[in-house]
């Protein structure tokens, strides 16, 4: 009886206990949970307002230019009722979490409740797709993927259609007509420098741009743009002002610069495929090159297969010049006295500690202070030894591409590598230039931070005797040359003579080269200073075999011929190695696909000038730096009026 009371009593306290138990449980689970709450407001209140990607925008009709400075136009929406005032930064995400490359950086400010547009301009290296992420004061805010190309090299006998696009006004919501991209005016680039992978443009409206549009868009128009002008619904065409009332002539078709300006008799409704198509291919020729289809013809016959060598990627070419400049800035280290030391270390180690250990009238403690010291000593011997150069000093390695807008003003595509001796924080800086940058990395992570336009600049955070490559794009003026043909005679079979007359400011200087490209053919020229004339001067040669790529293997004889003795510098053979590759860089500019079958239009020829890198034309840096490099002018002739 009392065993059964004392069971009994055990079992009401063990329920007492379980059931204080899964109380106080309880009350833990909603204190953590309240404070988990709690903890979620305050981040969410210290996150700041909260803003919403509506939609974004690549290139100008949704796809990008490898090998340029393309677009990227984002809306965003601030849900809240308070302002936003934050540092966007847009970044390149490698894989599936990793940052690569540079951060492009703006400071945006959003008023409350409201829209805005705001735009970068990230270098597309390749055609390959990847992530762009965009974050507001480090938080993530949206994610882009990047979209297909504007061409694919694999794709060389299927038609592709540039960007062509059509402007809209602001307020149109209109979808018409659909056999052309539509893109609203408001976000056409402030920059000329990020214009460059647009072809066409369709236009029947005044647009509403302030001054900087205005002049990028007619900047635009004279590297090669192409302008159709469509009647709006009176049946009138527009009728420009300010920067942009050069569109205003009479003509049915007209050049400025190097664009064309074409009107048409037709309202934006009832543009068909065909239009759009034919506006394209405005400049392109009937009539194939039958001499270069042989010439190809028997390429691939003996297996040389000219054509894939020569439409690679614009990172390939971009790799290729920054391997080279990194070679040229490694710094000369002592090896023999690397290899040296190292082999008194080994040997100090072993046997030298292990005779040490033997000796039994010291301290085995000897032994270990003995490992220990010359750890510390040939360290700091290895870390003043590899980490210092032998006369080394900052430099800046230069290659540039500077297309004509007109006799004044050049787009220069360059790109640049900055040799440091001492750690530090670098800028580089382009005022008023309309400059934007990148570090041109594909692969790893690189501690730069980038800001476009007139005011910005390159930040990078380079390491102690290494350097940093970066590529830019800017607007700059110079001094007018004034070319002008003094004597041309073209014919079917080439250029059988040619003389053009250049100014006081021509830079001509020995050891400069000068190619002419006439069609498919280039040919070189050379200066006579008692005339200041360039006259035709060499054998012609084919476009395609020109730009065919160097490798390092072709550097070497593989079957033991001796070689010429090659007497240049190699900085020297770095740049005269590298104007193949500048020169189908400046064709990248004309949107084209292939150089094997590219012709420059008939009523015109091109004119190379490979020098060196002129001080106006040096990009400035926060150091002082020695700089050397090398600079292709390409500026087109016009054989219509006989001068530029």
């Amino acid at each position: 009886m009392i065993a059964a009371d004392v069971t009994e009593t055990c079992g009401r306290l063990r329920c007492r206990v379980q059931t204080a138990t899964t109380r106080a449980q309880c009350w833990l689970t909603i204190f953590v949970t309240v404070v988990m709450v709690l903890c979620s407001s305050a981040a969410v209140a210290e996150s700041g307002p909260t803003l919403k990607v509506v939609e974004h925008t690549w290139g100008f009709d949704g796809r990008v230019q490898p090998g340029q400075f393309n677009p990227l136009s984002i809306l965003l929406d601030n849900q809240t009722a308070e302002a936003i005032d934050a540092s966007a930064t847009l970044q390149r995400l490698q894989g599936l979490l990793s940052p690569s490359g540079s951060q492009y950086v703006q400071q945006v400010f959003i008023a409350p409740a409201a829209r805005r547009w705001i735009q970068f301009y990230p270098y597309v290296a390749n055609s390959y797709q990847s992530k762009w992420v965009l974050s507001f004061d480090g938080v993530r805010i949206g994610e882009f993927t990047q979209p297909r190309p504007a061409y694919k090299l694999e794709s060389e006998q299927e038609e592709q259609q540039p960007q062509v696009i059509i402007l809209d006004r602001v307020e149109t919501v209109s979808s018409r007509p659909s056999t052309v991209k539509h893109l609203p005016e408001n976000i056409f680039p402030p920059y000329a420098t990020a214009t460059v992978g647009l072809h066409t443009v369709f236009m029947d409206h005044v647009p509403d741009w302030e001054l900087p549009r205005q002049q990028a868009f007619i900047s635009w128009l004279k590297l090669g743009g192409r302008l159709q002008l469509l009647v709006n619904r009176r049946g009138e065409y527009p009728r420009f002002s300010g920067e942009l009332s050069d569109l205003n002539q009479p003509l049915k078709r007209y050049s400025i610069g190097n664009g064309i300006v074409n009107r048409m008799d037709v309202q934006r409704e009832g543009l068909t495929e065909t239009m759009v198509r034919n506006a394209v291919v405005l400049d392109s020729l009937d009539d194939e090159d039958e001499e270069l289809e042989e010439f190809l013809q028997q390429q691939k016959q003996q297996g040389l297969g000219v054509g894939q060598l020569i439409d690679v990627e614009p990172s390939s070419i971009d790799d290729q010049f920054f391997r080279h400049m990194r070679e040229l800035t490694l710094p000369d280290h002592a090896w023999w006295l690397i290899f040296l030391l190292a082999l008194c270390y080994i040997g100090l180690i072993f046997p030298g500690c292990f005779v040490l250990s033997r000796n039994k009238q010291l301290h085995f403690l000897a032994t270990y202070s003995a490992l220990a010291g010359l750890s510390v000593i040939f360290s700091i011997l290895f870390l003043a030894i590899g980490q210092r150069g032998y006369g080394e000093s900052t430099t800046l390695q230069t290659l540039a591409v500077a297309r004509a807008e007109d006799n004044t003003h050049w787009s220069v595509m360059q790109w640049n590598a900055l040799f440091v001796t001492s750690g530090d924080s670098y800028q580089a800086t382009a005022p008023d230039q309309q400059s934007v940058y990148s570090t041109g990395e594909t692969v790893g992570q690189a501690e730069a931070q980038i800001i476009p336009g007139n005011a910005g600049g390159i930040t990078m955070q380079i390491p102690p005797f290494s350097s940093q490559t970066f590529v830019s794009r800017r607007r700059l003026a110079s001094a007018d040359w004034r070319l002008q043909i003094s004597s041309i005679d073209l014919q079917l079979s080439g250029l059988v003579n040619l003389s053009i007359q250049t100014g006081d400011n021509f830079p001509a200087a020995e050891g400069n080269k000068y190619l002419v490209l006439a069609g498919r053919r280039l040919y070189e020229m050379k200066y006579d200073d008692r005339t200041r004339q360039l006259l035709l001067f060499g054998a012609k040669r084919r476009l395609a075999e020109y730009c065919q790529p160097n490798f390092d293997f072709q550097y070497t004889t593989p079957w033991g011929q001796p070689q010429e003795k090659d007497l240049r510098s190699p900085e020297e053979r770095f740049y005269d190695e590298s104007l193949p590759a500048l020169v189908q860089r400046n064709l990248l500019d004309d949107l084209v696909n292939s150089v094997v079958r590219y012709e420059l239009p008939s009523d015109r020829i091109r004119l190379f000038i490979y020098t060196a890198l002129p001080d106006e034309f040096v990009i400035s840096v926060s150091a002082d730096a020695k700089s050397t490099g090398r600079i292709l002018f390409a500026m087109d002739l016009s054989l219509l009026s006989g001068d530029q």
